[in-house]
Parts: structure tokens; sequence; C-alpha cells
């Protein structure tokens, strides 16, 4: 995603798709995120998008939860990004990362809501500027 000329242009599009589709207002939507690990497969519908290539720097992610790692990046397997309801949303503990272009962390593209582990500190997150960076290649 970070190759591509404007990402944050592709997020939009996803979104006005989505809408469109389904005769739903933009402010109708939020974006789910689902992290899958490399031996899931991940369910995808048409109002979801797959993403590659993904790093998530200061956490780690399993079954879908974030957990504080002492590792500097991971590699995130697959990503399903998916508009959904703001009514069909689950009250279960997530944090909002940011999504940057690359490691300069200069361009904000957009920010996710991810699952926290049990037993995880939302604030350590904070203190460690856990963040997803899109491209490695571009930095």
């Amino acid at each position: 995603m970070g190759g591509l000329f404007n990402p944050e242009a592709f997020i939009t599009a996803t979104r006005q798709c989505v809408a469109q589709a389904n005769s739903w207002s933009l402010e109708e939507l939020h974006l789910d995120v689902c992290v899958s690990d490399e031996a899931d497969k991940p369910s995808f519908d048409d109002c979801s998008f797959a993403v590659e290539g993904l790093k998530l720097s200061g956490a780690v992610c399993g079954n879908n939860m974030l957990a504080i790692s002492s590792e500097i990046s991971t590699s995130l397997h697959l990503t399903r990004l998916r508009w959904i309801k703001k009514t069909d949303l689950t009250d279960t503990a997530k944090i909002m990362l940011p999504v940057y272009l690359n490691s300069t962390r200069q361009n904000l593209l957009f920010t996710v809501d991810l699952p926290v582990k049990e037993g995880q500190k939302i604030h350590e997150f904070h203190e460690r500027g856990v963040a997803i960076i899109a491209s490695s290649a571009l930095n």
C-alpha cells in the first residue's frame, strides 16, 4: 500500500465504494481491521480489502491482538480492511494506532483501531510509539 502514488486516496475510495454499493452514508462507516496470522485464512466479503506488506513498530500481533514487544519491527502477514456500520461495532478493548507512509513518520495516512491482548496497558503502547508502517522501501 505504501508504494501507491496516493495511499490515502485508496482508503477513501474503498470507503466510498462500500457506501455507494450498500446505500450507506459515509458518516455511518467505520474501518474494521483484522490482522491474520500466517496459518489463518481471513474471510472476505464485498466490503473487505486485503493489504500485504505492512510493518508493526514496537509491538507484535497474534490472533488479531496487540501486545508490547521488545522487537523493533514485525511484519503483518495479511491485513483485512473492512468497512462496517458504526452500529455493528463490538465493545472489545481497542487502541487507535497511526498508519504512517514510511518509518520517518512524517506522513500520517490514517488511523486504525486494533484489539489489545488481555493484561496489556494502553498507555504503554503510546509511550513506545507503536505504529503501523505502510512501506519500508520509501525511507
